[in-house]
Protein backbone atom coordinates (compact mmCIF):
# COMPACT_ATOMS: atom_id res chain seq x y z
CA UNK A 1 0.00 0.00 0.00
CA UNK A 2 3.04 2.48 0.71
CA UNK A 3 5.42 2.63 -1.80
CA UNK A 4 8.93 4.67 -0.73
CA UNK A 5 10.46 6.28 -3.93
CA UNK A 6 13.83 7.32 -4.24
CA UNK A 7 13.88 10.34 -7.00
CA UNK A 8 16.88 8.97 -10.01
CA UNK A 9 18.52 11.56 -11.75
CA UNK A 10 17.61 10.31 -15.46
CA UNK A 11 13.72 11.57 -14.38
CA UNK A 12 14.18 15.04 -13.41
CA UNK A 13 12.74 17.40 -16.17
CA UNK A 14 9.65 19.78 -16.27
CA UNK A 15 7.66 16.56 -16.77
CA UNK A 16 7.88 14.23 -14.31
CA UNK A 17 8.72 16.35 -11.73
CA UNK A 18 5.78 19.06 -11.24
CA UNK A 19 3.68 16.86 -9.20
CA UNK A 20 6.19 16.70 -6.81
CA UNK A 21 6.97 20.48 -6.99
CA UNK A 22 3.28 21.29 -6.50
CA UNK A 23 3.12 18.79 -3.45
CA UNK A 24 6.07 20.44 -1.43
CA UNK A 25 4.68 23.93 -2.26
CA UNK A 26 1.15 23.71 -1.51
CA UNK A 27 2.21 22.15 2.19
CA UNK A 28 5.24 24.77 2.76
CA UNK A 29 4.08 28.34 2.19
CA UNK A 30 7.35 29.78 2.78
CA UNK A 31 9.57 27.24 1.04
CA UNK A 32 12.43 28.73 -0.65
CA UNK A 33 11.16 26.67 -3.73
CA UNK A 34 7.95 28.64 -3.88
CA UNK A 35 9.64 32.18 -4.33
CA UNK A 36 12.52 31.34 -6.67
CA UNK A 37 9.97 28.42 -8.79
CA UNK A 38 9.94 25.20 -10.67
CA UNK A 39 13.17 25.72 -12.42
CA UNK A 40 15.28 26.52 -9.42
CA UNK A 41 13.46 23.74 -7.68
CA UNK A 42 14.73 21.17 -10.26
CA UNK A 43 18.44 23.23 -10.76
CA UNK A 44 18.55 22.33 -6.61
CA UNK A 45 16.95 18.53 -7.37
CA UNK A 46 19.36 17.41 -10.23
CA UNK A 47 22.42 18.59 -6.78
CA UNK A 48 20.48 16.91 -3.99
CA UNK A 49 18.70 14.18 -5.97
CA UNK A 50 20.18 11.18 -3.70
CA UNK A 51 19.02 12.89 -0.42
CA UNK A 52 15.17 13.06 -1.98
CA UNK A 53 12.77 10.46 -1.44
CA UNK A 54 8.61 10.76 -1.80
CA UNK A 55 6.31 7.98 -0.44
CA UNK A 56 3.01 7.33 -2.40
CA UNK A 57 0.02 5.27 -1.13
CA UNK A 58 -1.92 4.29 -3.99
CA UNK A 59 -0.08 6.47 -6.36
CA UNK A 60 -0.73 9.75 -4.54
CA UNK A 61 1.58 11.44 -2.96
CA UNK A 62 1.57 11.71 0.97
CA UNK A 63 5.39 12.50 1.72
CA UNK A 64 8.59 13.79 0.84
CA UNK A 65 11.69 13.78 2.36
CA UNK A 66 15.05 15.12 1.63
CA UNK A 67 17.73 15.95 3.60
CA UNK A 68 20.85 18.35 2.89
CA UNK A 69 24.62 17.99 3.83
CA UNK A 70 26.79 21.40 3.83
CA UNK A 71 28.13 20.35 0.50
CA UNK A 72 25.04 20.51 -1.49
CA UNK A 73 23.48 23.75 -0.06
CA UNK A 74 26.55 25.22 -0.54
CA UNK A 75 25.43 24.40 -4.40
CA UNK A 76 22.20 25.46 -4.53
CA UNK A 77 23.05 28.47 -2.35
CA UNK A 78 25.63 29.40 -5.59
CA UNK A 79 22.81 28.42 -7.80
CA UNK A 80 20.23 30.83 -5.78
CA UNK A 81 23.03 33.65 -5.90
CA UNK A 82 22.83 33.51 -9.53
CA UNK A 83 19.25 33.65 -9.98
CA UNK A 84 19.35 36.87 -7.73
CA UNK A 85 22.29 38.95 -9.76
CA UNK A 86 20.59 37.62 -13.17
CA UNK A 87 16.95 39.00 -11.77
CA UNK A 88 17.14 41.79 -8.89
CA UNK A 89 14.39 43.55 -9.61
CA UNK A 90 12.33 40.37 -10.20
CA UNK A 91 12.98 38.65 -6.70
CA UNK A 92 13.67 41.99 -4.75
CA UNK A 93 9.97 42.43 -3.92
CA UNK A 94 9.60 39.01 -3.09
CA UNK A 95 12.49 39.01 -0.93
CA UNK A 96 11.31 42.16 1.39
CA UNK A 97 7.88 40.51 1.21
CA UNK A 98 9.21 37.09 2.70
CA UNK A 99 12.12 39.10 5.03
CA UNK A 100 11.91 36.18 7.30
CA UNK A 101 13.82 33.64 5.13
CA UNK A 102 17.52 35.68 5.81
CA UNK A 103 16.46 34.06 9.41
CA UNK A 104 16.82 30.82 8.18
CA UNK A 105 20.95 30.74 8.15
CA UNK A 106 22.14 28.90 10.98
CA UNK A 107 24.88 27.02 12.69
CA UNK A 108 25.43 23.16 11.48
CA UNK A 109 25.93 20.69 14.69
CA UNK A 110 28.50 19.15 13.65
CA UNK A 111 28.44 15.47 11.96
CA UNK A 112 24.47 15.60 11.46
CA UNK A 113 23.15 15.89 7.83
CA UNK A 114 19.89 18.58 7.84
CA UNK A 115 16.69 17.28 7.36
CA UNK A 116 15.23 19.86 4.43
CA UNK A 117 12.00 18.79 3.90
CA UNK A 118 9.41 16.53 5.92
CA UNK A 119 6.07 16.81 4.61
CA UNK A 120 3.34 13.95 5.77
CA UNK A 121 0.24 14.59 4.18
CA UNK A 122 -2.49 11.50 5.26
CA UNK A 123 -5.51 12.21 6.45
CA UNK A 124 -5.66 11.05 9.97
CA UNK A 125 -8.97 9.52 9.90
CA UNK A 126 -9.41 5.73 9.86
CA UNK A 127 -5.47 5.69 8.97
CA UNK A 128 -3.99 5.28 12.47
CA UNK A 129 -2.35 1.82 11.13
CA UNK A 130 -1.10 3.37 8.06
CA UNK A 131 -0.10 6.27 9.71
CA UNK A 132 2.00 4.11 12.71
CA UNK A 133 3.66 1.98 9.16
CA UNK A 134 4.56 5.69 7.21
CA UNK A 135 6.41 7.00 10.73
CA UNK A 136 8.26 3.64 10.90
CA UNK A 137 9.17 3.62 7.26
CA UNK A 138 10.51 7.46 8.02
CA UNK A 139 12.68 6.70 10.60
CA UNK A 140 13.98 3.53 8.76
CA UNK A 141 15.02 6.30 6.16
CA UNK A 142 16.62 8.51 8.69
CA UNK A 143 18.83 5.83 10.40
CA UNK A 144 19.53 4.64 6.93
CA UNK A 145 20.52 8.08 6.01
CA UNK A 146 22.81 8.49 9.02
CA UNK A 147 24.39 5.18 8.93
CA UNK A 148 26.73 6.93 5.93
CA UNK A 149 28.69 9.00 8.35
CA UNK A 150 26.05 11.05 11.03
CA UNK A 151 25.36 11.23 13.88
CA UNK A 152 21.79 12.48 13.38
CA UNK A 153 19.50 14.58 12.12
CA UNK A 154 18.63 18.40 12.33
CA UNK A 155 15.80 20.01 11.30
CA UNK A 156 14.01 23.93 11.06
CA UNK A 157 10.85 24.88 11.06
CA UNK A 158 8.45 27.93 11.48
CA UNK A 159 7.44 28.91 14.59
CA UNK A 160 4.30 29.00 14.18
CA UNK A 161 4.03 25.87 12.55
CA UNK A 162 2.68 24.01 15.61
CA UNK A 163 2.56 20.47 13.55
CA UNK A 164 6.35 20.38 12.65
CA UNK A 165 6.34 21.64 16.66
CA UNK A 166 4.38 18.96 17.89
CA UNK A 167 6.00 15.96 15.39
CA UNK A 168 9.41 16.90 16.52
CA UNK A 169 8.75 17.30 19.98
CA UNK A 170 6.63 14.12 20.09
CA UNK A 171 9.65 12.33 17.94
CA UNK A 172 12.15 13.20 20.88
CA UNK A 173 14.08 16.12 19.30
CA UNK A 174 16.05 18.56 21.15
CA UNK A 175 15.76 22.43 20.03
CA UNK A 176 19.42 23.95 19.90
CA UNK A 177 18.51 27.27 18.50
CA UNK A 178 15.72 29.95 18.09
CA UNK A 179 14.99 33.20 16.39
CA UNK A 180 12.06 35.07 16.32
CA UNK A 181 11.05 33.35 13.11
CA UNK A 182 12.34 29.67 12.85
CA UNK A 183 12.71 27.07 15.56
CA UNK A 184 16.32 24.46 14.75
CA UNK A 185 16.31 20.86 16.61
CA UNK A 186 18.28 17.95 16.06
CA UNK A 187 18.11 14.30 16.92
CA UNK A 188 21.10 11.89 17.62
CA UNK A 189 19.81 8.28 15.97
CA UNK A 190 21.05 5.20 16.61
CA UNK A 191 22.81 3.39 13.36
CA UNK A 192 21.28 0.10 12.25
CA UNK A 193 23.79 -2.82 12.65
CA UNK A 194 25.48 -4.58 9.52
Amino acid sequence: MLKIKKITKSKINKKNCFKLYKFLINNISDTTFKIFGYSFFLESLKINFKNSYYIEKNKKIISYISYIDEINEKKIKRILISHLIKNPFKYVYTLIKNIKFFFKLHSHPKNFIQLMHLIIKLETKGNSIVKKKLNRMIESLHKKKINQSYKGIYAMYGNENFIAAKYYKKNMYKIYNKNYFYTFVKKKLNKFND
